[in-house]
Parts: structure tokens; sequence; C-alpha cells
């Protein structure tokens, strides 16, 4: 076979299939979004259509099932809220609200005991029996619901129901059933609070009493009375304290006077210089008296004689005067030693007081160990009793004057649309969840889809060549409906163009070997023969004596096509000689030539099989340049094999995103490369104006910038 073919196939057993015009072994350095583009354009309409079934089934469902009504309430919580967690037994303050006391107020407000009270107020279970009381119950306590507005103390207080007037009624009943419940409960715990203080008050209060009195009774036994604190003992032994020190000092500053005053007197004084003579006002008025008859005697001293009667009289008063001093000296000595001797029996006195004293505290001492655990004893008794004394006149004055813990902040209003369902919501999830399942359906029929679009995919699913892609003429021609016919009167067309593009892409594979060329295909209805009969013309129209081959007996494509089963003769007369076979002159005259096939009923395949078709051709080579045969499908007729295998070249027609690539290879798994030379894959009907299907490799994928070409 053709260097083409072995190239190919060389390429495909290597698993690198040649694609012409581009490196194997490169690798594309940039992110390309081509191939996921060109997929969602392709199943754009799949996608499209399974969203919109999808959004209409949403509106339905919407549409159909019952209407839910939402209203909602709004109440603000205030500090007194704490103390629903409080202890009643004690007079604790209650703290600020928390978050953890807000959940309680949301699952009191959805709680059963709730509901049977909004159930009793609105009278709703009048008449119904305790089963259906309790469904009624239920169904409350389910479409109710509560929570808290943000990080405020605002709660919120929600009821569902069918329709509207009740929704709004019976959340308002919620509200006002959830505010006086504080209030009730706060009465209840007050009224509780109280029962319980004044049970333990009594008991308490005769405690208190028993412990004082046992205290009491102890410290008059034990003689440990005490004011201000501190006991009769230790204030005396504190008072004997201060005088014992006192008199010691005294006694001390007694004896130390004595003793100086004495020790002047027998060093040789005259007593003039002891302390307390010189202090003395008496020694003080003699001493001056001395000092007068001194001055007087002196004074006579120097007028008259010694024995002079005023100078006598004056010593005699001045010696009076001196022994008057002498005498008081004496009894200032007497009185110190008197003083010394009274503070020594006082300090006796008060020392003996004070052993005595101490004697007595040290036996009080062991009587303290006992004071003191009925002192702690009766203060314990007497706190205890002050608190719980506290505690029930607080609760007392809180009779009458509860407040509620809650506030009604909004009421509900009756709703004007319904909650449930949400049309505009359930929409928008009915779009999203279709644009999911369209992308399903669409990856599922993407990968249950084997048609070949693109030529790599030609090239990649069968190991062949891809020749040329043929267009859908109404596609790109809405002039002309009949292929032969734009083929005859628009030479320059993009149709016309892709036959030449094919003819080439023929020659260029099979080196210009390519005199008979077969046209054939998997399966029915691929194109082939509008393949063959357009590529015909094309090559008649370049100067090159062209004969087209109708060898399709059962379908006779090409005679259907030109109108010529009504023919004189035909391929199958001119091979079992019933018809004259004179080409010198036929293929002189007409530069195309068309062999038809007549209508028979035996339809003898062995001719175009056997020899006598080999030599057809043979005698045909010597008078064309190109002879095309029209070849019936590979798959459901054996004998197209056969008759493949006289051509030069043979090419695969596939319709374009309809052919199976499974096909295609099951087709060409009966052509052996031995025997049969595949020249390569062409692809019919490409819908020109679906160009984002094509692969950017292929050139009508870049039609749209040299369509003006063919204008």
């Amino acid at each position: 076979m053709s260097h083409a073919r072995d190239l190919v196939t060389s390429g495909v057993e290597a698993g690198k299939p040649a694609l012409r015009g581009e490196n194997p072994l490169a690798q594309p350095d940039r992110l390309d979004l081509s191939e996921s583009i060109s997929f969602f354009r392709r199943r754009m309409k799949l996608i499209a259509l399974v969203t919109g079934l999808t959004v209409l089934a949403g509106l339905v469902l919407s549409l159909v099932v019952s209407k839910t009504y939402r209203a909602e309430a709004t109440v603000m919580l205030t500090n007194d809220a704490a103390i629903v967690t409080q202890s009643t037994t004690a007079g604790v303050t209650p703290t600020g609200l928390t978050g953890e006391l807000l959940d309680t107020q949301v699952e009191i407000i959805k709680s059963r005991e709730m509901a049977a009270h909004v159930a009793d107020s609105l009278s709703l279970t009048k008449g119904m029996n305790a089963e259906q009381q309790r469904d009624l119950i239920d169904r409350l306590q389910h479409d109710v619901s509560a929570q808290r507005s943000g990080e405020s103390y605002a709660l919120t207080i929600a009821f569902e129901a069918n329709e509207a007037p009740a929704a709004a009624n019976i959340a308002n009943e919620f509200t006002r059933q959830y505010v006086g419940w504080e209030v009730e409960s706060e009465k209840m715990r007050n009224s509780e609070a109280r029962e319980i203080v004044a049970q333990k008050l009594a008991k308490l209060r005769d405690q208190a009493q028993a412990d004082t009195q046992a205290l009491q009774q102890y410290r008059i036994a034990h003689n440990l009375l005490s004011t201000s604190g501190a006991t009769l003992t230790e204030q005396e032994i504190s008072t004997y304290n201060q005088e014992v020190t006192k008199a010691r000092a005294e006694a001390a500053e007694d004896a130390a006077r004595l003793r100086t005053a004495l020790a002047q007197l027998q060093s040789g004084s005259s007593g003039d210089d002891v302390g307390e003579a010189l202090n003395s006002p008496v020694i003080s008025s003699l001493r001056a008296q001395e000092a007068l008859a001194a001055a007087t005697v002196a004074d006579l001293s120097a007028r008259y004689g010694a024995q002079h009667p005023q100078l006598i009289r004056a010593n005699s008063q001045l010696a009076d005067v001196r022994s008057s001093i002498q005498a008081e000296i004496e009894r200032v000595i007497s009185n110190l030693r008197a003083k010394q001797a009274v503070s020594a029996q006082r300090l006796g006195s008060l020392s003996s007081s004070l052993a005595n004293a101490r004697s007595k505290l040290s036996q009080n001492n062991g009587a303290m160990v006992g004071l003191s655990e009925l002192e702690r004893a009766a203060e314990a008794s007497q706190g205890i009793y002050d608190t719980y004394l506290n505690r029930f006149k607080e609760l007392i004055a809180a009779d009458g004057s509860e407040q509620p813990n809650a506030r009604v902040l909004t009421l509900a209003e009756v709703p004007t649309l319904p909650s449930s369902p949400n049309i505009p919501l359930n929409l928008v999830l009915s779009l999203i969840i279709g644009l999911g399942l369209g992308l399903v359906a669409a990856y599922i029929a993407e990968a249950l889809f084997h048609g070949m679009t693109t030529p790599d995919e030609i090239e990649r699913d069968t190991g062949m060549p891809f020749l040329a892609s043929i267009p859908l003429l109404s596609s790109v021609d809405s002039t002309h409906s009949h292929a032969v016919s734009a083929i005859q009167h628009d030479s320059k067309s993009v149709f016309t163009e892709s036959f030449r593009a094919l003819s080439a892409a023929v020659d260029q594979t099979t080196a210009d070997n390519s005199q008979i060329i077969a046209i054939t295909s998997a399966l029915p209805g691929e194109g082939k023969t509008v393949i063959s009969c357009c590529l015909s013309h094309v090559m008649a129209s370049r100067g090159e004596r062209t004969i087209l081959i109708d060898c399709d007996m059962r379908r006779q494509g090409i005679s259907r096509l030109l109108d010529m089963r009504s023919h004189q003769w035909g391929l199958v007369e001119l091979l079992d000689g019933s018809a004259p076979l004179n080409l010198d002159q036929y293929a002189k005259d007409n530069m195309f030539c068309v062999l038809p096939i007549r209508p028979n009923d035996e339809e003898p395949e062995h001719l175009l099989t056997g020899q006598p078709f080999i030599a057809l051709l043979q005698e045909l080579r010597g008078h064309f340049d190109r002879i095309i045969l029209d070849l019936p499908p590979v798959l459901p007729i054996a004998a197209s094999r056969v008759i493949a295998s006289r051509a030069d070249a043979v090419v695969m027609a596939a319709r374009w995103r309809k052919t199976s690539s499974f096909a295609v290879r099951a087709a060409l798994k009966r052509m052996p490369a031995e025997h049969v030379n595949l020249a390569g894959v062409v692809l019919s009907a490409v819908d020109m104006r679906q160009r984002a299907f094509l692969d950017a490799n292929d050139p009508y994928f870049y039609y749209s910038q040299y369509s003006e070409y063919y204008s």
C-alpha cells in the first residue's frame, strides 16, 4: 500500500497519531479553555432543556403544594429574667442576662406547657377528646419557633399556619402567654420561697437563741463577764499594770530624792543645797529674812560696837532666822523619808493585787477555749438567721409587685404573602439544581456520544488521516437545494472549495497515484453518494476526464440522484456484454461521464467482484483521468470490501456528529491495509452555523475570518 497509509498505521501502533503540521511532542505552555467552551456550546441546548424542565417542575410544585403563612412577634427580655435560674433559698443578687439564660427563655416558649396554655386560652381544644387535644398541642409545639435577634435581648416568636389570620392570632397568643407566664411564675416562685424561708426562719431563730443563751451561761459560770469586748479580769490586770508601773516609778523617785538628801547631809552640808529645801517657799521666805537680818547686822556693825544693843538685837534676830531655816530643812528630810516609805508600801500592795489578778486570769484562759467555740456557734446561728430574716422581709415586700421579665415590642400582623412555598427562592433553587442536572446530563451525553466532530477525534479514534470537511449545503448556501446544482452554478463557493480540498488531500496522501478513487462509508446515509458526485464534477471542471460509476446495486444512489435509472443501458449491461462498450468517442466528447445502474431484480454483485469489473476498470484507465466509484456501505454489504481493493485510493465518508467512531473502526477492520489503500476519512454535512463545535485544527473553525473570499 501507499507510504501515507504506512505512516498512519505506524503512528497508531506507536500510540502517537501523526498530525500534519503539528509537533506531537509539543506541550501547551498555557491554559486552554477551548475544549471546555466547545463542550458547553455543544451541549447548551441539553443543559437549557434540563434546566428549563427543572425550573418548570419547581414552579409547578410551588404552585401545587399547600401554602404556609408565618407570623412573627417580638419581645424584649429585661434584666429581671436572670432570676429564673437563681436559687430561691438565699438572697443571691441576680446576674445580668447571658446567652444561656436567653436560650432558656427560647426553650420556655417552645415548651409543651406553653403550647397547652395557648390552646386553653384560645379554646382550641374545646370539644376534643384527650388524643385530639394531645395532637393539637403537638402541632402547636411543632409550628412555634423562637430565636434571638442577633446579639440583642430581643426574642422573635414565630408561628406557621395554613391560614394567615390563624398564624398571626396564635403567634400573638404565644407572646401574651409568655409575658404572663413570667409574672405567674414569679408569683409562684415568691410564694414557694416565702414558705421555705418561713419554715427555716423559725428553726434558725430558736437555734440562735439557744446558742446565745448557752454562751451567756458559760460566761457567768466561769466568771468571764466583760465590757467593751474584754473580760473584767483582763481589765483589772490592765489597770493594775498601769498603777504598779506608776507606783514603781514614784517609789524609785522618792527613794532617789531621799538618798540624795542624805548623801548631801553626810557630806557635811547643812541642808541648804537639798533640792526640796531649795524649792520650799518657806525656806525661800526665811532666806529672804536672813539676808535682810544679815544686812542689818552688817550695817549696825559698821556703826556700832559689838555690845551695842541694836547690834545684839540684830544678831539675835539673824540667829533665830537661821534656826528656823535649819528646822525647816530637817522637816523636809523627814517628809522625804515618810514619802519614800509610803511609796514602797503602795508598790508592794499593787504588786500583790496584780499577782492575784494574773492567777485568776490563768484560770479564765482555760475556760476561754469553750467560750470561743460557743461564740462561733452563736455568731454563725445569728448570721444565718439574719440572712433568712432579710430574705423573708424582701419576699414580703415583693408580694404583689411582680413585674413581667419580658416586654412586648411588636405584635404579629396578618402576613400577606406565604412563607412557604417561597416561589422566588424555589425558582432560584430550581435554577441551580437544573443547571447542576443539566451539566450532569451534558456530561453523560458527552460520555455516551461517539460521533466524530473534529479532525483530531478522527485521527485519534480511527488512526486514519483526516482528509477534508464537507459543509452542509443549507448552512453555507440558501439559494441551492441540490448539491450538484450548487457545484455547477457556484464554482467559488465554500461548498465547492471543500471538494477541491478533498481532491488535493487524496492526491497528497496517495502521492498523485489516485486515478481510481472509491468513496464508501461504514453505514448508509453518510453522504458518500453526494461526495462522489460533487467530487467528480469538481475534477471534471478543472479539465480532467472523469467518469462516475454507481457501484451500489441495492440503493443505486448516483442513478437516483442524477435521475438516470431509466437509461437504456448501464454498468450491469456493460459487464455482462449485453451493451456495446465504445469508449473512444464517448470519452472524447464528454469531460464528465456517468455510468449508472438500471433497476435489476437479480442484482448480480458477482459482476462487480469478478473479472469483468476488473477488465472494465483497466479499459477505463486508458480513457479517463479520474474514475470515481460510489461504493455501497462496508458494514451491510460485503462486496464493498472487494470492490474497494480495485481502487487506487479509498475514501471513508462519515457524517459529522452522527456516525459513531465504533462503526468507522469496524468498517476499517474489514478493509485490511494489505488489500485496500485507505486514503483517509472525510466528514460530511458539517453544519457551518455551529462552528463552535469544530476544532481549531479544522480550517472551517476560521470560516468567519475568510468567508469573504467566497463572496
